[in-house]
């Protein structure tokens, strides 16, 4: 995996994160769980919010852990190839 293809996959993921967010936050914005208190609620309401949310931590995870695998390699890159030769002082 190169350092490309990891920080497309963070944008993707990221982009993904912020309309599942942007589609909860306006459609959804009402929906929380049931409760004694509060008047029923429409069941496919609650599943589309149960998924939007659970669309949203799986992007919010491949994001970080996408950045950090371009980060590592990134920090590899910097690393040179060959470590120097240590000459025997006898």
């Amino acid at each position: 995996m190169s350092i490309r293809v990891a920080l497309k996959l963070f944008v993707v993921s990221a982009v993904v994160f912020a309309v599942a967010f942007a589609l909860r936050r306006a459609f959804l914005w009402d929906v929380a769980p049931i409760s004694w208190e509060q008047p029923p609620q429409s069941l496919w309401s609650l599943g589309i919010a149960f998924l939007l949310h659970t669309i949203e931590n799986l992007a919010g995870a491949l994001a970080v852990i996408s950045l950090a695998v371009a980060a590592a390699l990134a920090l590899d890159r910097r690393r040179p190839a060959h470590p120097p030769k240590l000459r025997n002082s006898e």
